[in-house]
This record gives C-alpha cells, sequence and structure tokens, in this order.
C-alpha cells in the first residue's frame, strides 16, 4: 500500500503541508481564548474591534485551510485507491490468478477489504499525521505557559496509548474473524443468485433460506464481537484520556490560586491539553485500526499482487506455419494420478482434428494444455519446433482461441461482444457475422450490431451464444480454434449447423465433441479417441468404425441411446410435448 501513496508524492506533499497550517491554526484557539479571557479580567489591555477582527482571521484560516485540506485528502484518496483496485483487477486477470482466486472471493476483496483498507488505512494516516502535528504544536504552546504542566502532560499523556495497544492482538483476531465471515456471506448470495432457477425448480428455498441464515448469524455475530471490543477499546481510551485531563487540570487551578499563570493562561492550558490529550486517544485508536487491517493488506498482497505471473517465460513472437508436435505429453494435479499420460502425437497445419472419450478421460485438460492454460507439464509441445513455453503468451493468444461450453457475454453490444474491445472494420465485423451465421440473428434486432446483449438485456439462445465466439475467432483470424464440447447443450440440428460451421473455417481445428453423427464425424481429418489420458485410437471415421475398438464402443453406445430416446419419446408423446 505505502508504494501507492508515494507514486502520489504532490498530492501527499500538499495534504501534509495543508494538515501542518491546520494544526497550527487550530493551536492558535487556545492562545485566542486566552486573550480574550486576559482582556476580560483586565491582564490585557485591547478593544473588542481588535479582538473581533482577530477572531474573524481565525475564522477565515480555518475555513481556508480545512476546505483546502479536505479537497487534497479526497484527491490523494481516490488516486491512490483507482490505482490500487487497478492493480488488483490486473493482477486477477493473470493467468495464474485465475486458479487460486474465486470471482465470490474477488467481489469480497473488492467490495469489502479494499474499503476496510481505504476507512482504516489510508483515511487514518492522514488522521495521524494532523493529530501529530496538534500534538507537538500545542506541547510547545503549552510548554511557554507552564513548564511544569509540560512535564505533566508527558508523565501522565502515554496511558491512553499503552493501555489500548495491550488489546491489539485480540482487535486483529475480531478483525479477520469479521471479515472472514463477510466472505463467506458474500460469496453464498451470490451462489443464490445464480442457482435461483436450481433452487426453484427443486423446491428448496426454505433449505437454502436456512443455510445463509447461519452464515449470515455467523457473519453478523462475528462484527458485533468486533465492533464491541472496539467500542471497549474506545471506552478504556477515553477514560484514560479523562484521567490524565483532570489531574492537569487539577495542577493548573493550583499555579492560578498560587499566581503563577492568569486565569486566561489557564483557559488556554485547558484548551491545549484537549489538543494533547484528544490527540493521544485518536492515536492510539488510529494506529490501532491500521494495524487490525494489515491482515487484510497483506492477504490481498499474497493471494493476488504478488501472484501476477501470467506465464510470462515465453519471449518469441507465435508463428504457425507447419505442425504441432507433441511428445511424452504428461500432466497431474497436484501430484495426484495422471490425467494426461504420455501423449506423442502431431497435428497439422489447416487440418481439423476430433477428440471422442468419456467423462473423466482427460479431454478438456488436454485442450487446456494447449491453450497454454496449464504449463507445469512434463514432456513437450513445440509449434513449428518452438517449445510453447517459451512463446510469448500475448502473442500466441492474438492467433489462438477456445469456443467453449459457456460463451460468456459482456453486459454491452452485439458488436463489441464479437470485437471484444478490439478495432475491427465494418468489413471484417460483417465477414465474420456472415460467416458465423449471426445474420439473421442481427436482422431480427432494430439496433443491428448495437444491440444490447447481456445479463437483463437481449438473451441470446445456446446456438447464437455459440454463433458469437466462432464470429469472435473469425475477427481474430486465429490460426488454431480449440473447441471444448461447444455444441453439448444443443439440439441435434444445431449443434449439427454450428459443428459444420467450424470445420469448413480455414484454421486449423481440434475440437472435444460428443456428437457421434456420421455425416459431421466423417468431415474431420482425423479422429483421436482418448481412455485415461491417453490417445488409445487415431484415424479417420471409417478406420475406426472398422477397427471396432474403443472408439466403435462410443458410437454404438451413443447411437443406442439415441435410439431409446426415440422410442421412449414415441411411446410417450404427452411427456415427450411437455418436456
Amino acid at each position: 500500500m505505502k508504494k501507492y501513496i508515494q507514486n502520489h508524492k504532490l498530492l501527499l506533499t500538499s495534504s501534509v503541508i495543508l494538515v501542518i497550517f491546520i494544526s497550527i491554526t487550530e493551536a492558535f484557539q487556545a492562545i485566542l481564548f486566552q486573550t480574550i479571557v486576559d482582556t476580560a479580567t483586565r491582564n490585557y489591555n485591547l478593544g473588542i474591534s481588535t479582538l473581533a477582527m482577530y477572531t474573524i482571521i481565525f475564522l477565515i484560516a480555518v475555513f481556508v485551510f480545512e476546505s483546502l485540506s479536505k479537497i487534497s485528502n479526497a484527491a490523494l484518496n481516490t488516486s491512490v485507491m483507482k490505482d490500487y483496485k487497478y492493480s488488483i483487477i490486473n493482477s486477477f486477470l493473470s493467468a495464474d490468478n485465475k486458479s487460486k482466486l474465486t470471482s465470490s472471493e474477488l467481489i469480497s476483496i473488492m467490495n469489502n477489504d479494499v474499503k476496510v483498507i481505504e476507512d482504516s488505512y489510508l483515511n487514518n494516516l492522514i488522521n495521524i499525521a494532523k493529530d501529530l502535528f496538534l500534538f507537538v504544536i500545542s506541547l510547545f504552546l503549552l510548554f511557554r505557559i507552564n513548564i511544569y504542566l509540560t512535564l505533566s502532560i508527558l508523565v501522565f499523556g502515554w496511558v491512553p496509548i499503552i493501555v489500548p495497544q495491550l488489546f491489539t492482538k485480540k482487535n486483529q483476531f475480531l478483525k479477520g474473524k469479521h471479515l472472514e465471515n463477510l466472505e463467506k456471506s458474500v460469496n453464498k448470495i451470490k451462489e443464490i443468485a445464480q442457482g435461483f432457477e436450481v433452487i426453484k425448480g427443486f423446491n428448496i428455498e426454505k433449505k437454502i433460506a436456512s443455510i445463509f441464515s447461519t452464515i449470515n448469524k455467523e457473519a453478523e455475530q462475528a462484527k458485533f464481537k468486533s465492533d464491541a471490543f472496539k467500542g471497549v477499546l474506545g471506552a478504556i481510551s477515553i477514560v484514560s484520556g479523562f484521567l490524565m485531563f483532570f489531574v492537569n487540570v487539577l495542577i493548573a487551578t493550583y499555579f492560578v490560586i498560587q499566581g503563577d499563570i492568569t486565569i486566561g493562561q489557564m483557559m488556554a492550558a485547558i484548551q491545549l491539553m484537549n489538543y494533547i490529550v484528544n490527540p493521544l486517544i485518536s492515536l492510539s485508536r488510529y494506529f490501532t485500526e491500521i494495524k487490525s487491517v494489515s491482515k487484510v493488506i497483506s492477504n490481498i498482497q499474497d493471494k493476488i499482487l504478488n501472484n501476477n505471473s501470467i506465464s510470462s517465460l515465453g519471449k518469441n513472437e507465435f508463428s504457425f506455419n507447419n505442425n504441432i508436435e507433441i511428445k511424452g505429453l504428461t500432466y497431474s494435479y497436484d501430484n495426484r494420478d495422471e490425467v494426461i499420460s504420455n501423449i506423442n502425437y502431431e497435428f497439422e497445419k489447416g487440418k481439423k482434428y476430433a477428440i471422442v472419450g468419456e467423462s473423466g478421460c482427460g479431454k478438456t485438460t488436454f485442450l487446456k494444455i494447449l491453450m497454454n492454460q496449464i504449463n507445469d507439464y512434463q514432456g513437450e509441445i513445440n509449434i513449428d519446433d518452438i517449445e510453447i513455453k517459451e512463446i510469448d503468451p500475448k502473442s500466441y493468444y492474438k492467433k489462438v482461441t477456445l469456443v467453449q461450453q459457456n460463451v460468456f457475454m459482456f453486459k454491452d453490444t452485439l458488436k463489441n461482444n464479437i470485437c471484444l474491445y478490439n478495432e475491427c472494420t465494418d468489413e471484417e465485423l460483417s465477414k465474420a457475422i456472415r460467416q458465423s451465421g449471426l445474420a439473421k440473428t442481427i436482422r431480427l434486432h432494430e439496433a443491428g450490431v448495437e444491440t444490447l446483449v447481456g445479463e437483463g438485456k437481449v438473451e441470446l439462445s445456446g446456438g447464437e451464444l455459440k454463433r458469437v465466439a466462432i464470429a469472435r475467432a473469425l475477427i481474430k483470424d486465429a490460426d488454431i480454434i480449440l473447441v471444448d464440447e461447444a455444441t453439448s447443450a444443443l439440439d441435434k440440428i444445431t449443434a449439427h449447423e454450428i459443428e459444420k460451421t467450424l470445420i469448413n473455417l480455414d484454421s486449423t481445428m481440434i475440437a472435444i465433441t460428443h456428437q457421434m453423427d456420421e455425416t459431421t464425424l466423417s468431415k474431420y481429418d482425423e479422429i483421436l479417441a482418448m481412455k485415461d489420458g491417453k490417445i488409445v485410437e487415431r484415424g479417420n471415421l471409417k478406420e475406426l468404425l472398422d477397427n471396432k475398438g474403443h472408439f466403435y464402443n462410443i458410437y454404438n453406445k451413443k447411437i443406442n441411446d439415441l435410439k431409446d430416446e426415440i422410442d421412449f419419446a414415441l411411446e410417450n408423446p404427452n411427456m415427450a410435448q411437455g418436456g
């Protein structure tokens, strides 16, 4: 956090200078008060007009410095938090972080933790500076009134600071528990919102509400304990401050009786003691609050900001002219059983490849490795004799795209969702829309490519979403298109059309597919059948069916399942219509 503050030295300097002026102005209130009282008791011989002029000057100075200070502090806060939030989001967008931080955790950090840091850390730093200057200036002015009062302040003044510090660890622990439970509550709320249809469809509203009630209760109880303990610490600080204040008031009264100081000086001394006592109490609270969020700052630093090393080892520009050669590719999650086991294969430029296999056989993991989303594998993946790890990720992602099962849409126009905020000409956009089969969808909406889509706006069908993904690949002019069961949630006709569109593209395509359609599969140059993380068969459709091996079993099982579904629909027409 310190580096973000130091990045704005000019604003920081102006804030500190204005705080010094505010501290001097406020401290001199006691001197003005002394002058007025001593004039009233005839120790000074000043006129009312002179006192009125001093008062007006004082008020103007307070207004000017306070206003400028608030503006400067607001500017500093805004600049620092803007940079800090940007750093968090920028670090989150790295591939490494995405696997370590969920979207719910990110939302909780941005909405809760960052706000706590701003309130309890950033704002308190300026408050500490102000109180320190006010303390020093007031102590100096009090020293000029009476040295013994000043020494008394120095002796008893540490009580309000030392006492609360005895409970700092407890306060940090309770604050941490509060934030931990608050994060659980936020995650559950998001889960409820995302799973609304499932909750309603299975009549589990009361159960989910009960689960949330428990989590919410724990969060609120943790908040209560943190706030209550913080309140007790505040009370201890206040009592300690009052103790010091009254001891020194009694001492000042003694000096007035002895004739060592005037009544005006006593009143000034009391005012200055306020400016000494209150900062001591506040400083204790500010330091406690800053320490209480140190764990939060460290958590963000360790969890996000220190983990922005997005596969940045590669320096070579990506080019794909010949082939992708895979040698001995092996991978396992957390050193457990191998998900990918000793794959050796060569993908040739321009050809279409289908990957088939039962769930859990390693298909998606294989595709993630090819997408450079996983790079702690064993073996080699060479693209035109250059290891994928040695290729600059930004250069790689410019020419390699992934069409997933779930196509994410930004809450924005169709154009921005296709071009993904990159510059694209009208000609390029029109070509992508035409080749992806989106033209009909565009014509249905009056706003055309400027139609707003996404949550709460125009909702696209599954097939339309897949066509948007294809259009993105076309706009990107991708050399390699990786497809992760993009047609799994579509009806047979739409799935066939989408897969046909993909196969007809000029790019090299490697697609995980569950479609056992003879017409579609026959168009792939080669089909890879996977089992237990290995490629156990390879060949075109005819060759694999003639072999009557693993692919043959998968193919026939799918065909038989489809026949059973058709027979069931014919025997139960009412149920079929109802579905």
